[in-house]
């Protein structure tokens, strides 16, 4: 299968995770890939196109797109565009699963997507401008965009058909979640593979052929991403953020750090600290939300 996974961290401090598109300059495009998380995209400008089980679904201003937990889908975004993010993942919506670990909303579009579509405008407009009280707003909006997802687009009949065909990613992304709780400490292959009752070896070939990446390296990607936020926020030393987040000491933090993102901790951490860090520089009303 050729696909890979995308880990996703939620912000800190926040149940999800909500970015502008990378894809914003245009010419870009993001290969057939999966994730645990439910992921909306907000197209605030420009057009985006998505691929999703064969199927195109072109998006223009004002149109956004459902992807589910574990939905194979690619994004090609060939002009310029300005689009929202919003990550959720998938264990906040388990009071409303219709199968284990399983709930799937429709991509048709209808009447309701409009009022869909200003929530999302005004939960970025909220992490964009920041008021007095703007985390309690914020998860307000978010969880009035839960209701009506799980009321307006959660299908309660799931043809069997989409169970089986994700079968095998659910089981690997109970696994990516698991570690997920876990990376802090020493995971080794043969433990998670005992915890999960499969063989080292069969747990090795699932990451490579559905996450398309090997177990070892996985393990390492989930730490980067969570010291990338603490080199962000500056709190504590290298070597502090080196241990805490499961690695065995700066040495070895700065090898997978530099192999990743091109330079060292530290200097991530001296930009981090002149606020150089973000990529995102385009503010709400630069997308259109008032």
């Amino acid at each position: 299968m050729e696909f890979s996974h995308e880990l996703i961290v939620p912000e800190e401090g926040f149940p999800f995770k909500l970015f502008l598109f990378e894809g914003s300059a245009g010419n870009y495009r993001r290969d057939k890939h999966w994730h645990r998380s439910v992921e909306i995209f907000a197209v605030c400008g420009g057009e985006l196109e998505f691929h999703i089980d064969d199927k195109l679904w072109h998006l223009t201003p004002g149109e956004f797109m459902i992807v589910n937990s574990n939905e194979v889908h690619s994004v090609d975004s060939p002009l310029p565009n300005k689009t929202v993010v919003l990550q959720i993942p998938l264990k906040l919506f388990e009071d409303y699963f219709t199968g284990g670990q399983f709930i799937w909303f429709t991509h048709e579009p209808g009447e309701r997507d409009e009022r869909f579509m200003e929530l999302v405008k005004a939960l970025y407009r909220t992490y964009d401008e920041k008021p007095c009280g703007y985390d309690m707003k914020m998860k307000s909006i978010f969880y009035n965009i839960m209701y009506y997802l799980v009321k307006d687009y959660r299908l309660t009949e799931v043809d069997q058909r989409f169970v089986r065909k994700n079968k095998n990613l659910t089981k690997l992304s109970a696994i990516t979640s698991y570690m997920k709780e876990n990376y802090t400490k020493d995971l080794r292959l043969e433990e998670v593979a005992r915890v999960f009752g499969y063989s080292p070896t069969y747990l090795s070939r699932m990451f490579r052929k559905y996450a398309g990446i090997s177990f070892k390296d996985y393990v390492q990607s989930i730490r980067l991403e969570y010291v990338v936020k603490e080199l962000e926020n500056g709190t504590y030393s290298i070597t502090e953020t080196a241990i805490r987040n499961g690695f065995s000491g700066s040495k070895a933090l700065a090898r997978a750090f530099r192999k990743k993102y091109g330079v060292l901790p530290s200097e991530y951490k001296g930009r981090a600290s002149k606020g150089l860090t973000h990529m995102d520089s385009i503010k709400s009303q630069d997308l259109g939300i008032k």
